[in-house]
């Protein structure tokens, strides 16, 4: 790990290399431009991980899973303005740390180009298509076309068009791995930390990825089957796409950023650092983990995302209001609320999600569902929450206790699109991708049945919900003027403004 983090501090400063060769300044024939696809692809993949990460930062709070300690403390979490940020970290992960290192100038796809290496150029190509994915759905529109040209001020496509890029990505890197070149540079542990340099199960990520991607679509381009058999594609193959963190380390760099020790590596951007130590479960998620109110009986879950805090209870605020929650009882105080720290997925040597299994066995649920394949759908939903019982490692009396306790459907006749949307929900505890799903279906009660509108969302935005980040103001509102007064992203309400996919969604009544 030492070594993949050395290699990205050497591939940060690349384009000042670069730019002096292009001057015949300052060259030095045995300094490297360009480093080898295989030092390069651990870094890149550590990178996705963050870009991830950074996204997800801000979105937890928007999708309802916590909510600040305090209440009303938090511009961007609690009253959803984000006029006053001063950086947007995921703009500049998924641009510089993930995208220039793969599709830049001196980037991966040109070095395993010159070198003959196209499973380095398969891989690649996943990669950057999951990562255009990730940042245009929070995002929106974004420079695509001429994101790495040399242009500073690059024009930024419709996310329809961005969506169509992605596509071709996914199809041309999955043409890659299935005739990998048999002079190509060795694909092995040591350098593909994801895979090991499996390329079928690369190829089944790209089938999972573009499942995701057309779930978001479907909808209104009625094109459900087309989700179903991605899915099926992908789930013939498919491992869990994981970025994982050692057991035990000194080093911030090779921690979890939902970790308990709060990473903050001197390269990171002001708002990457997680804020759980300030943060609450909300009503909204301890509703979902509970079984039984009266006997409190909750889902076996609850005591493997997070760790009891110091009273032992297990109480939930309401969104943005916190502590200042009226509703919970007479001296409620943070200890008696549980610790999101050192969960399955907080903890310092916690892996990092691309994709899990679980995720598509909810889309093909949630794709059957609309087929009307219901008792497609239920098999589908069951074996997606029986997944990630098992991820958990949920004692198997209680898997099965759980499985046919009130909190599951049944039966198909009973199985609602809320029964499928909450347990993905669930599986994909801190994930950006449910403020995705949350979004296509208009924070709709239909699928989310305890959604409310946040009591200190700012009166100004008139009841709408947030639906976007704003683009990084140190470089897009600075370097590209015109590209933002173009979208209109320069007004206060910009994040108001719905994405394509969310502004033609027929689910949101």
């Amino acid at each position: 790990m030492k070594r993949y983090i050395y290699t990205l501090s050497i591939l940060v400063g690349l384009f000042t290399i670069t730019s002096c060769n292009k001057l015949d300044l300052n060259y030095n024939p045995v300094q490297p431009v360009t480093v080898p696809s295989n030092q390069r692809l651990p870094a890149i993949q550590a990178n996705l991980a963050y870009s991830l990460y950074s996204q997800a930062r801000f979105a937890s709070y928007h999708s309802y899973y916590v909510t600040t300690r305090t209440g009303n403390s938090n511009a961007q979490t609690d009253t959803w303005n984000y006029n006053s940020i001063t950086r947007m970290g995921a703009w500049r992960w998924h641009y510089f740390d993930v995208g220039s290192n793969i599709a830049g100038p001196a980037g991966m796809l040109l070095r395993a180009t010159e070198d003959g290496d196209n499973n380095y150029i398969g891989v690649g190509k996943i990669l950057l298509a999951l990562s255009y994915l990730s940042a245009t759905d929070v995002f929106g529109e974004m420079p695509f076309d001429e994101a790495y040209n040399g242009t500073f001020n690059p024009k930024y496509d419709s996310q329809e068009h961005i969506y169509v890029g992605v596509e071709n990505l996914l199809n041309e890197g999955i043409a890659e791995l299935r005739n990998v070149s048999a002079a190509a540079r060795s694909m092995n542990s040591s350098v593909d930390l994801i895979y090991g340099g499996n390329y079928t199960k690369w190829i089944a990520l790209a089938e999972g990825v573009r499942a995701r991607m057309k779930l978001h679509t479907a909808n209104f381009k009625n094109n459900y089957q087309e989700v179903v058999n991605a899915a099926n594609t992908a789930l013939a193959n498919f491992d869990d796409a994981l970025f994982k963190y050692p057991a035990k380390s000194d080093l911030t760099y090779e921690k979890n950023l939902w970790g308990e020790s709060r990473p903050n590596p001197e390269w990171q951007f002001a708002d990457i650092r997680n804020d759980l130590v300030n943060s609450l479960p909300t009503d909204v998620f301890m509703k979902a983990m509970t079984v039984n109110a009266s006997t409190n009986t909750y889902d076996p879950r609850l005591y493997k995302l997070t760790t009891p805090g110091a009273n032992n209870k297990y109480l939930g605020a309401k969104m943005s209001e916190g502590l200042r929650d009226v509703s919970l009882p007479s001296g409620t105080v943070y200890q008696d609320f549980a610790n999101l720290y050192n969960g399955y997925w907080t903890a310092d040597s916690s892996a990092y999600p691309y994709m899990i299994k679980e995720e598509l066995l909810f889309i093909k649920a949630e794709a059957l569902y609309y087929l009307n394949d219901k008792e497609g759908a239920l098999n589908a939903y069951k074996q997606g929450v029986e997944t990630n019982l098992r991820r958990l490692q949920v004692e198997e009396g209680q898997i099965i206790n759980f499985l046919g306790s009130n909190k599951i459907a049944q039966s198909a006749v009973n199985l609602t699109i809320a029964d499928i949307m909450m347990q993905k929900w669930i599986a994909l505890y801190l994930q950006a991708e449910t403020w995705v799903d949350i979004r296509r279906y208009g924070y709709s009660k239909t699928a989310y049945p305890d959604l409310y509108y946040p009591r200190y969302a700012l009166a100004e935005w008139g009841g709408r919900y947030i639906q976007r980040f704003v683009y990084d103001p140190q470089t897009e509102y600075v370097y590209n003027p015109k590209e933002i007064e173009r979208l209109g992203a320069g007004a206060r309400d910009w994040v108001f403004t719905p994405l394509w996919w969310a502004e033609n969604s027929t689910l949101k009544n």
